[in-house]
Parts: C-alpha cells; structure tokens; sequence
C-alpha cells in the first residue's frame, strides 16, 4: 500500500514537473515570436501611479516614431496582454499600449481587492484620461489614438467627449451605446441561435432565465456564456484562441499572474455589474470632436450590429466611418488583426 502511495506521488510530480518544464518551452517560443530588435522598436512594461495607484502598462511597436494606439480592453476586467500576438501586425505602423485597467490583470495582481478602490465608469474613464496624458508626455506625441472593444468602449465614448484634445481618433469595436437596449436585443439574438441549433438544455436553460434585465451578474453570466457557446463561426474561419492556454503560455506570464487574469474578471464584473447595466451613450452627448470610426461584426451576439449602426447613425463626428464585417462576431478583433491593421490604415492613416 505504502509503495502504491508513492508511486503515485511520484507519478503525479513528474507529470506536474513535465507540465512546467513544457509551459516553459511554449513562453520562450512565443517570447522569440514577439521579439522586437530594429533600431527604433519600443518594449516597455511597468507598473505608472494612475489614479492614485500602480497599473499595468504594456508599450510595444517597431518604431517609436510611429502614431501611438492606446487599447481599451473588454471584460470588464479583461487584461488583453495575453492576446498580444492578436495585434503584432500592427506594430509596424504603430505603438501598441496594451492597459490593465482598474481591476484587471497585472493591475489587479499588484492591488488586490483592498487597494483597488471603487470601479466606476467615471473613475476609470479618469484613469484612462491619465493614461493617454503619460503617454504623450512618455512618448513624445500630441496626441493619441483610442481603440476601444466592448466594455472599453463604455469607457472610450466618455473619455473623447472629456478630453477631446488628447486623442486624434477613436475606433470602436463591439460597440456599447444602450445596455438596456443592448441586452434585450442580444438575448433575443442568442435565443434564435440556440432554437437553431436544437440543444434541448440550452434552450430550457435560456428560457428559464427569461429576458433582461436581470437581477444579478450570476443569471446575466448565464446569458453571457450562451452568447459565447453559440456565436456563429468566423466567416474567416478563424478561431479565438484557447484564453487558459493563452494565459498560461504568455511570455513573462508566471502562474499568479494566469490566476489574477481570471480573477480580476469575477472582481471587476461584480463590481461594475449594476452601474454597467445602466450605461447609456447618449449622456455624453450625440457632438464629438474627434474622428469616430467603428467597426462592427454583424454577426456580433454580444453588442448586436443593429444598436451600434444607430449609434453611429446618430452621432455627428469631423468625420466618420462605419465598417461592417460580413459573417463575423464580438470577438472579430482578437481573430482579425490583419483585417483591422487594414481599416486602421485606410480610415485613420499613420
């Protein structure tokens, strides 16, 4: 019995320590894919004091000359550090920051729960607004552009009409403009997918849960994960990939920090669940001083196309340009990296 027990110790520390040792290979691998080395290229991380506490920031790009792109990540609470390979392609053309947010990833690794104060739309668009400012002052540039995807679009919309004269142009993905609205009309889109695909318990599940609005963000999650479970393929036949293969093999990634990027997300949704819930666009007014530019999936399940087109439709811009990606979902930028280094280039220009 003795020599069984350790046998399987045994068994089990050599199939843990083959695990690392296979772990370790995958972030060098990925590390050696995401090497920058030309004359000019900028790869900084650090922790900058925003909003009275350290966050997270991940500046990455060939040529420090060029315009800067500032990533207002989803979630909430959804650092998108791991899916940097998603924006390589854009690092010829520009700087990417990469943003940990108030209750998220690295950011949330170095506060926790007590040190990351209240999370509120109002205290993280401020600390977005920091973020740009040091970016300007840490890169030498005028101004910057704002990429925002689902939640951080929440946040970009209030940050252009603030402080206009920080950004050059806003591009949106995933548009949020009305999350009451949004979730009504997602809920029914969802729906539809599931009678679609006759998963009897889906259904069951869905309807058990009704419509929106929903009480707490554990029934909103239900809704959520359909969303996810049933969003049609990529028309590019493109996959989003694996998020706990992705964080456990991010270079420089350690097991805490795969840990905090999930637990940032439980934090920062129950958090900002009931605020979210009533976002509405339309309080920052329909006259913005910046260029807008969204581009929009319209097979998206999660900020349905039909909301984010009257969004557009409705607001007055400098100048405006509304894209539409035939056959793609919520997640397009995160699979579609090339196509949106396209539209960037073509609608923003370097």
């Amino acid at each position: 019995m003795l020599y069984g027990t350790i046998f399987v110790a045994g068994l089990v520390i050599s199939l843990i320590a083959a695990g690392m040792t296979y772990r370790a290979y995958c972030q060098n691998r990925n590390a050696g894919s995401l090497r920058l080395d030309t004359p000019l290229s900028v790869n900084e991380e650090m922790y900058v004091s925003i909003g009275g506490i350290d966050q997270w920031l991940q500046i990455r790009g060939e040529n420090r000359n060029n315009p800067v792109i500032l990533v207002l990540h989803g979630g909430p609470g959804f650092s998108y550090v791991p899916f940097t390979p998603a924006f390589q392609s854009w690092e010829k053309h520009y700087t990417v920051v990469q943003w940990d947010q108030r209750g998220a990833g690295r950011t949330f690794g170095k506060n926790g729960k007590g040190r990351s104060g209240a999370l509120t739309i109002e205290r993280m668009a401020e600390d977005g607004l920091e973020v740009a400012g040091f970016l300007q002052r840490h890169l030498k540039k005028e101004k910057i552009i704002l990429f925002a995807h689902s939640w951080g679009t929440i946040l970009g919309i209030p940050m252009i009409a603030k402080r206009p004269e920080l950004f050059s142009a806003y591009i949106g993905t995933g548009q949020i403009a009305n999350m009451s609205r949004n979730e009504v009309a997602s809920y029914s889109l969802i729906m539809d997918q599931v009678r679609a695909s006759t998963d009897q318990s889906a259904l069951k599940t869905l309807e058990s849960i009704g419509a929106p609005p929903y009480k707490d963000l554990k029934t909103w999650m239900i809704k959520a994960r359909m969303a996810v479970m049933f969003a049609p393929p990529s028309a590019s036949g493109r996959q989003l990939p694996n998020m706990f293969g992705t964080a456990l093999t991010t270079p420089g990634y350690s097991l805490k920090d795969g840990y905090d990027l999930f637990a940032a997300f439980d934090f920062s949704s129950t958090q900002l669940y009931t605020e979210m819930m009533t976002y509405d666009a339309a309080q920052y007014g329909t006259e913005f001083k910046v260029p807008i530019i969204i581009i929009q999936g319209d097979n998206d399940l999660q900020a349905p196309t039909k909301l984010a087109k009257e969004y557009f439709d409705s607001i007055k811009a400098p100048k405006k340009d509304y894209v539409n990606l035939k056959g793609e979902g919520h997640t397009a930028v995160l699979v579609l990296g090339d196509v949106f280094l396209t539209e960037l280039l073509t609608r923003v220009g370097r």
